[in-house]
């Protein structure tokens, strides 16, 4: 464990956010398995994972997630909401939005979302979440464990070539990558405190409205092995995506992948 890094960190928070526990190491396998296990433990909320570099990354649909050493922040953190298992499914966009704040904070820049949950700066993806739910039974959700991997500088020898068109970082490569780390860690920690208190309220719906990048614009539909192309049009309170086919058939999507050409 970096103690030195997390006490630099906990300093910065606000004076009013609840009480953090935090611990932050070099590499681990993922920060949302290690903090799974804890949370069995019975760990209490705001334990909160954060790693310099991660041998097992994990992203959506069983995907890897790279996630190579003094380049980006993974971190993740354990919420125990009072809330139905449906409610939860709105954790994951509040998160694109906490984090989307944390970026624009320490780099000056805008970041826009793809729905569902992709940050994206300068048209490059900066930013991965995953949000994963254990239940007691059918009806009661035991916690959420929401991980976050940003790309804060570039790798020095470069993306891999599956990623090197898609994937960008929030600094620049000669960044100091320890500042960046403590100065971004400090800001998502604070952000995604603001927004999940605010839960209720959905508070994050309108900064996740303000920052999609392709409502009327054309879009691909990818799903079952199969692409559409299609337009979106709209997004609802639910976060559910409208889009009309070339065929002119309109659809509410609520989960799914998309491609975009920005």
């Amino acid at each position: 464990m970096d103690t030195q890094t997390e006490r630099r960190i906990l300093s910065r928070l606000p004076i009013h956010t609840p009480s953090i526990r935090l611990q932050v190491m070099e590499s681990v396998t993922s920060t949302n398995d290690l903090l799974r296990q804890a949370a069995a433990n019975g760990a209490p909320e705001f334990t909160v994972y954060a790693a310099k570099s991660q041998t097992a990354g994990k992203g959506r649909q069983g995907r890897q997630f790279y996630s190579p050493p003094q380049t980006g922040l993974y971190l993740s953190i354990l919420l125990r909401p009072q809330i139905s298992p449906a409610e939860s499914l709105a954790l994951t966009p509040l998160a694109a939005v906490a984090a989307a704040n944390a970026v624009e904070r320490c780099s000056g820049q805008s970041v826009q979302i793809k729905w569902v949950n992709d940050l994206l700066l300068n048209g490059k993806k900066i930013c991965g979440i995953l949000a994963e739910s254990q239940f007691s039974d059918a009806d009661t959700l035991d916690y959420v464990i929401v991980g976050i991997g940003i790309n804060l500088l570039p790798p020095s020898q470069g993306f891999p070539p599956e990623l090197k068109q898609i994937a960008g970082a929030v600094y620049p490569a000669d960044a100091n990558a320890e500042s960046a780390f403590i100065d971004c860690a400090a800001e998502l920690i604070s952000s995604l405190i603001y927004e999940y208190r605010r839960l209720p309220e959905k508070h994050y719906l309108a900064g996740y409205r303000s920052r999609l990048c392709m409502l009327g614009t054309e879009i691909t539909v990818c799903e079952n092995g199969m692409e559409r192309a299609a337009i979106a049009l709209a997004i609802d309170d639910a976060l559910r995506l409208l889009v009309r086919y070339s065929d002119g058939t309109e659809q509410w999507r609520s989960t799914g992948e998309i491609r975009i050409r920005l």
